[in-house]
């Protein structure tokens, strides 16, 4: 019997579409994202990075001097996976495009440390950094159930 097709949500006409709330606990624990973008040669570029998620928008932070940074000024279409950090089997793939944010009081990255190391300031910037926030716009989300994702003995540990 083939596989079934992953679920996936298509927004309405004009609005993005939601990340459904039974995926929210893998965007609201500390996980690991897998940023794919476009570089200028036409191959494809996937970094991990942190995140924070409000319960609606997801936000990474980089650096002015990245090729992901670069990559974004040239093609805003990104695409960013999202696995379970206990069950790859659970994942969250959202593809669509990066709102780029200057965040020069780094009131961002900031709160990814805080999050992530429990410390107020994010220590690993060299002096004169430029920092900005990838807001990641969807036009899918895909969230797939796969069997055998429940009851594995990879399940959360909090």
């Amino acid at each position: 019997m083939p596989p079934t097709p992953p679920p996936a949500v298509s927004p309405p006409a004009g609005s993005p579409p939601e990340i459904p709330t039974f995926v929210h606990d893998i965007l609201d624990d500390n996980p690991t994202g897998y940023l794919g973008t476009l570089r200028p040669d036409g191959q494809l570029s996937v970094t991990p990075l942190a995140l924070l998620f409000d319960g609606t928008t997801i936000r990474l932070s980089t650096t002015t001097d990245r090729r992901k940074y670069r990559n974004i000024l040239a093609d805003p279409r990104v695409a960013l996976c999202v696995p379970h950090r206990n069950n790859p089997n659970r994942y969250v793939e959202v593809r669509g495009t990066a709102r780029i944010i200057p965040d020069p009081d780094r009131s961002f990255i900031n709160a990814v440390a805080k999050k992530y190391m429990d410390a107020d300031v994010y220590p690993f910037d060299p002096p004169g950094t430029d920092r900005v926030t990838l807001e990641i716009v969807p036009q899918h989300v895909s969230t797939p159930r796969i069997p055998l994702e429940e009851g594995n003995s990879l399940q959360p540990d909090r």
